[in-house]
């Protein structure tokens, strides 16, 4: 297979981090993209929406011949800690048999991956082709769903690949069919109006102390989260869902080893450690910021003070409902003075099986092809995006559109902190796949 890391690399140097709410790199990014595309012979379409620029670009062979839509997208985390990279974030830097870079994994790597199968295929391209590449996936994608209800007659296709998968350390492909929603929201106190020194903290109210009080109602020692309501919308999972549940998916004790822990919450163990990681909700806090974080003594009583969390939904959860309800239970536990500042959210998503089955045979043949393993099935991705507004479009044949999520990352990719890579030979298996999928799909 000829190929080089040229444009994967060119494509990695371009800081298109949303959250620093920089226009020129997020344009560049996009222009870049478009260049990619239009090299190709692919048709380009692009829209901002509440935003950075939503990409649709689509090679059509034959309106009787099945269509494949990838969904990705070229914004990416921010790289801080800076401290911590071993290698500059932004650029690509190949060592060890591993590639380096903000976005090598999360999105960039899976887009080029992709991308360059369909490139290396040319004028041999069997079936039709779409990408759907987003400028603000990892800000909760807030112009797609309106880009999409514009856009819906551009978009028709048999299934959708999602933007991420990726390997166990054994080599298992995987596949995913479905993910979690989540809710995100900042929290903030307001104390005085400037920082005070800490002997004030005996009669002036503290906003770390409030915040953390208000924190302390939201879970309680047993990971069951104490807003009311939570619960009520939950689907539980079906017993199709439990048999799903293989011990393969999740390999404890190894995983546990490498972070350096002794045991997962409440020490939970087999099933019931699966069933909470897949199907049941949880709440994260993010980060907590106040007062003096630097370097040595500093005693002072801070004027504000903030948290970020997440909570992680699933079927049949909205939110929305749990963003009102979060206000609610903060009111109720006298916290009004606890603002929400800023929240974003998504749906959860799952891919029905029998939507699925007409394609998972195509997709589990061309991974034994490449990986010379059958694909292990995950039921449903413990992480959030946008899915849920693909698998309510309608498929080309009837019914949703079921979307998969394979791609080049394995358990040590480190998406979303620093370091984060790819090994080159997962990045060259990705593309194999891709294109004995395709090739797969042009004989059907």
């Amino acid at each position: 297979m000829k190929y080089d890391l040229k444009e994967y690399k060119q494509l990695l140097s371009i800081p298109s981090v949303t959250a620093y709410g920089k226009k020129e790199p997020m344009t560049k990014a996009a222009g870049y993209i478009k260049k990619l595309f239009n090299q190709i012979g692919f048709k380009v379409f692009s829209r901002a929406i509440k935003g950075n620029e939503i990409i649709l670009a689509e090679k059509m062979v034959s309106p009787a011949r099945p269509t494949i839509l990838f969904y990705n997208h070229y914004d990416v985390q921010p790289p801080e800690p800076l401290s911590e990279w071993v290698f500059p974030p932004f650029g690509g830097t190949v060592c060890g048999g591993k590639l380096y870079a903000r976005g090598a994994e999360d999105n960039k790597g899976n887009f080029m991956a992709r991308f360059t199968a369909v490139k290396l295929l040319g004028a041999r391209l069997p079936i039709n082709i779409k990408f759907i590449v987003d400028g603000a996936e990892e800000a909760g994608s807030p112009g797609l769903a309106e880009f999409i209800a514009t856009y819906r007659h551009k978009l028709a296709a048999d299934f959708c690949i999602w933007e991420c998968g990726g390997r166990k350390d054994d080599g298992t492909p995987m596949i995913l069919l479905g993910c979690k929603g989540i809710c995100y929201a900042e929290l903030a106190v307001q104390g005085a109006q400037e920082d005070l020194h800490s002997s004030k903290g005996a009669v002036v109210p503290n906003p770390a102390w409030r915040l953390a009080w208000a924190l302390n109602t939201l879970k309680d020692k047993f990971e069951r989260i104490r807003i009311s309501g939570f619960y009520d919308n939950v689907r539980n999972p079906s017993a199709d869902d439990m048999a799903a549940l293989k011990p393969a998916l999740f390999e404890g004790s190894p995983y546990l080893k490498k972070l350096g822990l002794k045991n997962f919450v409440l020490n939970l163990k087999g099933r019931v450690l699966l069933k909470k990681y897949y199907y049941q909700p949880a709440l994260n806090i993010n980060g907590l910021t106040a007062g003096y974080q630097g370097t040595g003594h500093k005693t002072v009583l801070p004027k504000a003070a903030s948290a970020k969390i997440d909570f992680r939904l699933v079927p049949d959860q909205q939110p929305d409902e749990i963003l009102r309800k979060l206000r609610r239970h903060l009111d109720r536990e006298g916290f009004r003075d606890v603002k929400i500042l800023s929240s974003h959210g998504y749906p959860p998503a799952r891919t029905r099986l029998e939507d699925a089955r007409p394609w998972l045979k195509a997709l589990d043949e061309a991974a034994g092809r490449v990986y010379h393993k059958r694909l292990l099935v995950e039921p449903m991705m413990p992480a959030s995006g946008p899915m849920y507004l693909f698998t309510r479009l309608m498929a080309k044949g009837g019914g949703h559109l079921p979307c998969f999520g394979i791609g080049i990352g394995y358990s040590g990719s480190r998406i979303h902190a620093p370091n984060e890579h790819i090994y080159l030979s997962d990045y060259e298996r990705g593309i194999k796949y891709v294109t004995a999928l395709i090739e797969l799909l042009g004989r059907m």
